[in-house]
């Protein structure tokens, strides 16, 4: 029994470790394709005032989303029969819920438009694109 426990128990420390170098690929790879989109955006002078088109403003909400991402994935695969499927219908809901200030908000802030939100929610579908692809693998 008490190799059983251990068996158990290094099985969720690699699982936990392939998890976090998962969520961690995820992360590098939303903020290389967010800041290339923020570049972009700048070059092109697409709402040069609006605060949440800037490096800081992505990278913290990348940061967040992909943690946030990684850890609900990381539950799912402990309570659900097929983690992967019940993933991919949490993603999209979450999705379509975060695109919903991109096109309500956004174009009423200072320096905001209706670009700028489409702008942001194409950073939210690769965002969510990645940690599907990249968690499920």
């Amino acid at each position: 029994m008490a190799s059983e426990t251990a068996g158990s128990t290094a099985e969720k420390t690699a699982s936990v470790k392939g998890l976090t170098l998962s969520g961690a690929g995820a992360l590098v790879l939303s903020l290389a394709v967010n800041w290339v989109i923020v570049f972009g955006a700048n070059t092109g002078g697409i709402a040069p005032e609006l605060d949440a088109l800037t490096y800081g403003p992505v990278t913290l909400f990348t940061a967040l989303g992909v943690v946030g991402a990684t850890v609900t994935y990381g539950v799912l695969t402990r309570i659900a029969t097929n983690p992967d499927r019940l993933f991919v219908i949490v993603a999209a809901i979450v999705l379509l819920l975060s695109l919903i200030p991109d096109f309500t908000v956004i174009p009423d802030q200072p320096g905001g438009s209706l670009v700028a939100g489409t702008i942001l929610g194409v950073m939210h579908v690769t965002t969510a694109v990645i940690c599907v692809g990249v968690l499920t693998r």
